[in-house]
C-alpha cells in the first residue's frame, strides 16, 4: 500500500515535469509551425509546473515516511492526513489552471 502510493506520486511528478518541459520547449502532439513564437506560457508556466512536480515528490516522501512510521508503531495508518490532502489539492488546482491557460493561449 505504501509503495503503491509512493509510486503513484512519483508518476504524477514525472508527468508534471514532462508537462513543464513541453511547455518550455513548446512541444505539441501534432507539430505545427508556430504563429507567434514564445507566446505560450513560457518560462513562468514551466517553472510553476516543475515546482509542483518537486512538491509532489516531497509530499510522496513525507507521506511514505509517516505511513512507515505508523506501521512500525502498529497504529492504523490507512488514512491520509489533512495536510497531505490540502497539498495534493493544490497540485490539482495547478494542473487545472495550466490546462485552462494552455487552452486560452492556443
Amino acid at each position: 500500500m505504501l509503495e503503491r502510493n509512493l509510486l503513484s506520486h512519483l508518476k504524477l511528478a514525472l508527468l508534471l515535469a514532462l508537462a513543464s518541459w513541453s511547455v518550455l520547449l513548446q512541444a505539441r502532439i501534432v507539430p505545427e509551425p508556430p504563429q507567434f513564437p514564445g507566446k505560450v506560457g513560457g518560462i513562468p508556466l514551466a517553472a510553476v509546473e516543475y515546482a509542483t512536480a518537486l512538491v509532489c515528490i516531497a509530499v510522496a516522501g513525507w507521506e511514505y515516511y509517516n505511513g512507515y512510521w505508523d506501521l512500525r508503531k502498529s497504529t492504523p495508518f490507512l488514512r491520509a492526513t489533512n495536510l497531505h490532502l490540502t497539498i495534493m489539492g493544490g497540485v490539482a488546482v495547478v494542473v487545472f489552471a495550466t490546462c485552462i491557460v494552455l487552452l486560452v493561449e492556443h
